[in-house]
Formats: C-alpha cells, structure tokens, sequence
C-alpha cells in the first residue's frame, strides 16, 4: 500500500539509523536484520526513507542519538524508559519486550527476591535493563555492566556473575546456542517494555507522521506480524 503519490514518486531521502544488535530484535547480517530490524526498515521504504545503517556498541548509539546536535537520526530497538524520555523522539513502538533473570542456581519471581538472591547482577551497558534494576532499588554495587564484547553466558557459567538480567528472547537464544549441559534457571518474566522506532530529539514533524503511518499501516494489512512470525517464538 503507497501511503502518497509524493512519497513514491520522489527519490528515497537518506536517514542515518543506529541499530543496536539484541538478538533476535535486531541483528546484523546481510539479509536479515531482526524482526525490529525487518519491520522498520520496511516501513522506511514505504514511507520514502532510505536507511544508512550504523552499527556501534549500544552505549556509542544512544549517546550519538541523544547529542543536542543530532538531527533526524534514527534508531532501534529503543526501549522506552522514564530516564530516556525526554532524550528522544518516539515515533513508534513495535514490539513488547520482557525481560527475566538467568542464573545457575535459582529462579525469582519478583524484584525483591532478586535483590535478596544475587549479589552481582550481570546487564548490558546503557540499555534499558540497567535503568530498570536501578528503579527497583538495586544498588550499584549489585549491577555488573556488560560490554558488547563481554559475553553474559561466559559471565554466568564461569560464575563471574550471579545471575544476568535481560531480555527474555536475547537469553533464551545464547542459552540455546551454549554449548553446555549446565541448566539455566530462567525467572518470571519482570520489567516489560515497549521497544520503539525512535529519533534524535530534533526530528521533523513530516519525517515522524510517516513513519508512524507507515508502521500502523503495517501493523493493520498483516505486514508486521507476517515478519515476526519469520523469527519464530519472540517474547
């Protein structure tokens, strides 16, 4: 479906997207990008847009996106937290994202247990999952910041850490790709965010209006659910 003649008779406009890779969301591989990936790159096309993809460490993208002089820059998969909110502009969300605690040992059903049950808690730099712990009361001292590089499976299975705090979908596929009899114990799912397209905070009205048209677009003629279902079981 065009969403105007404008937008398929003009030439597709550039816009500079940071994807930060959170397998099976987003992923960077020369055919497939994760469903967030699939999804929203889709919907540029629709809309006009065409992507220049920039894939950094998720602490370099946030900080680029988030620098006063960004201008119309993109990224995914952004989960929408109270300390992010007036750093971007959120032009949609596309999937729910829950979140749960990997351990070796034992499994939790609530933050306070958690709290109570890890000492070090093992979560990826500056995503959304370190704001989350933080506003349920985690001290710092508890929270072991991962850096891209610094596998969370390694982590737990040399017990470097107690227990990891992610992504639901993100653990389960590392777990699965381990290549280790250990099982790991996977707690109630806790924290749930929506994950979202979003912009730097100067972002044109235009720009924002049809890429969250062509997102409900998608989303009502099946489009969307279609790619999804491309990646299988995404919690």
């Amino acid at each position: 479906m065009l969403l105007s003649t404008a937008a398929a008779s003009c030439p597709a406009q550039e816009l500079t997207m940071y994807l930060m890779e959170v397998p099976p969301l987003t992923i960077n591989t020369a055919e497939r990008k994760g469903v967030v990936g699939d999804i929203v790159l889709e919907a540029m096309h629709r809309a006009g847009y065409e992507a220049k993809l920039l894939v950094v460490p998720s602490n370099r993208a946030l900080a680029a996106v988030a620098n006063p002089a960004a201008r119309n820059t993109l990224i995914i998969p952004l989960a929408r937290v109270e300390a992010r909110e007036d750093k971007y502009t959120w032009i949609a969300p596309i999937l729910k994202v829950n979140r749960a605690f990997f351990s070796l040992d034992k499994t939790v059903n609530s933050f306070e247990e958690a709290r109570a049950a890890f000492k070090v808690i093992g979560a990826a730099r500056g995503t959304a999952g370190v704001h989350i712990l933080r506003a349920n009361g985690f001290a710092d001292g508890q929270i072991y910041e991962l850096n891209q590089d610094q596998t969370p499976q390694k982590m737990l299975l040399n017990r470097r850490i107690d227990a990891w705090y992610g992504p639901v979908a993100e653990g389960k596929a590392w777990v699965k790709a381990s290549d280790t009899d250990t099982r790991v114990q996977v707690s109630a799912s806790l924290g749930p965010t929506y994950n979202y397209l979003a912009c730097s905070k100067h972002c044109d009205a235009e720009l924002v209006s049809r890429l969250g048209s062509a997102l409900k677009t998608m989303e009502k003629d099946g489009t969307s659910k279609a790619i999804q279902k491309k990646y299988g079981d995404i919690e």
